[in-house]
């Protein structure tokens, strides 16, 4: 028998206060609930909303998304991705990869359009294992532009006579601030060819 005073039931006919006393229990029951528990409105909320567990629930699904998000700030605390793609963070490091290709090619037409000495001096030397300075006579300069162009078969190591480890990759451009361009050394593991300009 319950607290109502109601019992279990077969098949016996239910009266009109035993029903009565149903239908009293089940309000109770709500006003209770609605007490302890407190009927919460997510149309219209007026408080933080957390999840119980740290970095164990979703907010949406892959096939079933929210369809727009409204906020004054977000804070990641690991990676945050928009279209697929991660988005970089301050600190992350940056692969030269993602300049090759059509955004390369440009950076090189404006490099060669802007930056391009108003008088110089051009050649393109041949190089191979043998160090090789980039010009057989002393001559006064005041900047030294180095490119290996993207075709070209073997990465490109340039320095001193007696040691040459800097590196140029098929493609680089680089501007050396040397006065005599033969002071400088350059060598490639295979046969390449390098293009030079001297500004004087």
């Amino acid at each position: 028998m319950s607290w109502l005073g109601l019992r279990h039931k077969g098949v016996e006919v239910l009266y009109p206060d035993e029903w009565n006393r149903v239908v009293d229990g089940l309000d109770i029951l709500k006003q209770y609930l609605d007490e302890k528990v407190g009927v919460v409105d997510l149309k219209n909320l007026s408080s933080d909303v957390a999840p119980s567990e740290d970095n164990k629930y979703n907010l949406g699904e892959e096939d079933r998304a929210w369809r727009a998000v409204y906020a004054h700030y977000g804070y990641f605390l690991d990676n945050a991705y928009v279209q697929g793609r991660r988005v970089l963070k301050d600190g992350d490091p940056v692969s030269v990869y993602y300049f090759e290709g059509p955004a390369k090619e440009e950076i090189d037409a404006i490099y060669m359009n802007t930056s391009r000495p108003k008088s110089i001096d051009t050649l393109a030397l041949q190089v191979g294992p043998t160090p090789t300075p980039l010009s057989d006579v002393d001559r006064v300069v005041k900047r030294i532009h180095v490119k290996v162009p993207r075709s070209s078969p073997s990465i490109v190591y340039l320095g001193s006579e007696d040691k040459q480890e800097y590196i140029l990759e098929p493609g680089d451009i680089d501007v050396f601030e040397v006065d005599n361009p033969r002071k400088i050394y350059v060598r490639s593991l295979g046969n390449a060819t390098i293009y030079i300009a001297f500004e004087e």
